[in-house]
């Protein structure tokens, strides 16, 4: 694996490099880590790398539909496609920029052990850094593992992902996708402490830990510690942050007690989906699956209507793209929020043979989004497949339902333009809902193997 990563330290927020130390260097200079301000700055360069490709995920899913405008990006539409090449490139990606927060996270927890504090204040700073180190380790080895290892259940067994805990050159295998779960766990466990209370929501606080634990155990079926973690939900997440006022301060770039966790951006978010100007439309439009009520507070900030050249009305993504639109600005880019909270518990509930709690708890949820209620009696995978489709729409946009599609054997449907037919689906078994390991890794590493189904380069 190829651990050269230039180190840059940035500011409280986000500044420039000014500090350019080859990773290797950080252990032979002493002078390099010793205090609270320097090891909160590596840490912010850690986050800063975090990757967010919201976009590349809702493409995968089945979020949107094409336009005739697709036609003019031949890389976009086999992205769309499945096509080997795209998926494969975008794997490369990924890979290294999760890993590479790995590797500035591994270099930062080496050197903890020096850092001298000066008071209580800096004990208390310099644990919450380890924390959110630790909880920042963990989301990158969850995401690496939902990206690049089968569905978990029935492949518990199965190659996962590398676990590595040392900066210096290692070639390692793969371990089994229960031992990743299981690593995750642990890391999450260290990382929770109650009074790491971060204000700044693009910082890991205990409360953005307890989400991802809560995702993980969704993740891996264990739908008794799903429920056992979230038994305080309504205390800690009442269903007031569900209502209009709260969620609209997620788009526009104000505080929002809904928002749990999120990567600070200064950059334009979501640029790939343009509008293509006012008189063009754009590349994608949501696909008439993901349908709101008039009354239901996400419409106005989910979609947005717009009458295509050809005379077409669709509904354009709103979310961000409303933001580029109207030039509001904003600071975040949402990884974590209440609304996901309920919808986890709830689909716990559902699948733990609690109908009517789940169907209580979701009722809540839609009075504060002004939807419909739903039937009382709503029970098995009928209603497993409703709070499904809710976190399809309520998440649209958001990269959340490729993962929930391979969490839940969901295939991905190919449709024409606007919809109008399905060109082809992609089956819930197809080998491409797991990435493929680039070729850098396995050639220089002869312990990994690639993914089934994938081409081995030559070395």
């Amino acid at each position: 694996m190829n651990w050269r990563i230039i180190i840059c330290v940035v500011g409280f927020l986000m500044g420039g490099c000014s500090l350019n130390i080859p990773l290797e260097d950080q252990f032979s200079d002493p002078d390099a880590i010793t205090d609270v301000l320097s090891a909160r700055s590596l840490l912010a360069s850690a986050y800063e790398g975090l990757p967010q490709h919201l976009f590349e995920y809702s493409v995968l899913s089945d979020d949107f539909c094409p336009t005739q405008h697709l036609d003019r990006d031949a890389t976009l539409k086999n992205l769309y496609d499945w096509r080997e090449v795209e998926m494969t490139e975008l794997a490369g990606t990924l890979w290294t920029e999760y890993y590479m927060v790995v590797a500035e996270v591994n270099a930062l927890l080496a050197r903890m052990d020096g850092v001298i504090t000066l008071n209580d204040t800096e004990v208390e700073e310099k644990e919450r850094i380890i924390c959110e180190a630790k909880g920042l380790k963990a989301l990158c080895y969850f995401n690496l593992l939902r990206l690049f290892a089968p569905r978990y259940e029935g492949n518990e067994a199965k190659d996962g992902i590398i676990l590595k805990d040392r900066v210096e050159l290692d070639f390692l295998p793969r371990s089994s996708m229960k031992a990743c779960v299981e690593e995750i766990r642990k890391l999450l466990k260290e990382a929770r402490n109650e009074k790491n209370t971060l204000k700044n929501v693009h910082w890991l606080s205990d409360k953005s830990i307890a989400y991802l634990q809560v995702d993980l155990e969704l993740y891996a079926g264990n739908y008794s510690a799903v429920l056992e973690q979230t038994e305080d939900l309504e205390a800690i997440y009442p269903e007031t942050v569900l209502g209009a006022g709260v969620y609209e301060a997620l788009w526009s770039g104000n505080d929002s007690e809904a928002r749990v966790f999120a990567k600070y951006q200064l950059a334009q978010i979501y640029e790939e989906i343009r509008f293509e100007t006012f008189d063009k439309g754009d590349y994608w439009v949501l696909t008439d699956e993901v349908l709101f009520e008039e009354g239901d507070i996400r419409k106005e900030w989910s979609e947005v209507e717009f009458v295509m050249p050809d005379s077409h009305e669709v509904r354009l993504l709103g979310k961000y793209n409303k933001m580029n639109r109207d030039e509001i600005a904003s600071k975040y880019v949402n990884i974590a929020r209440a609304a996901g909270m309920w919808l986890m518990r709830a689909e716990a509930l559902a699948r733990s043979d609690r109908s009517g709690d789940a169907v209580s708890l979701m009722n809540r949820m839609m009075e504060q989004r002004g939807a419909t209620a739903w039937e009382v009696g709503l029970s098995g995978n009928e209603l497993i497949n409703k709070i499904l489709e809710e976190r399809r729409k309520e998440f649209v946009g958001e990269g959340v339902r490729f993962f929930d599609m391979k969490r839940c054997g969901i295939p991905a449907k190919r449709y024409g333009v606007y919809g109008n037919k399905v060109s082809t689906t992609i089956k819930s078994d197809d080998y491409r809902w797991t990435l493929p390991i680039p070729a850098s890794e396995y050639r220089y590493n002869t312990l990994v193997e690639q993914n089934e189904g994938w081409p081995v380069l030559a070395v």
